[in-house]
């Protein structure tokens, strides 16, 4: 798994214009949701209650690289 945690960060790392600004080299939140807006992630979806799909799959991503509070 460790395997497949870099190689998850060099690729966000390639396809966030090279941001490698956090913790270990890892793209900052700003790039991340950038990249998630040009790859077509919606902000809302068919749900009764707005929600973030960016800031969810952030969060997702902070949990990936083991931050604490995500």
């Amino acid at each position: 798994m460790k395997e497949a945690k870099e190689e998850f960060r060099q690729w966000l790392v390639k396809h966030t214009r090279g941001c490698d600004i956090q913790s270990d080299g890892w793209p900052c939140g700003t790039c991340v949701i950038d990249l998630l807006v040009r790859l077509g992630v919606k902000e809302n979806g068919n749900h009764n209650v707005e929600i973030s799909r960016e800031n969810e799959m952030w969060r997702g991503i902070l949990q990936i690289r083991g931050e604490e509070g995500a």
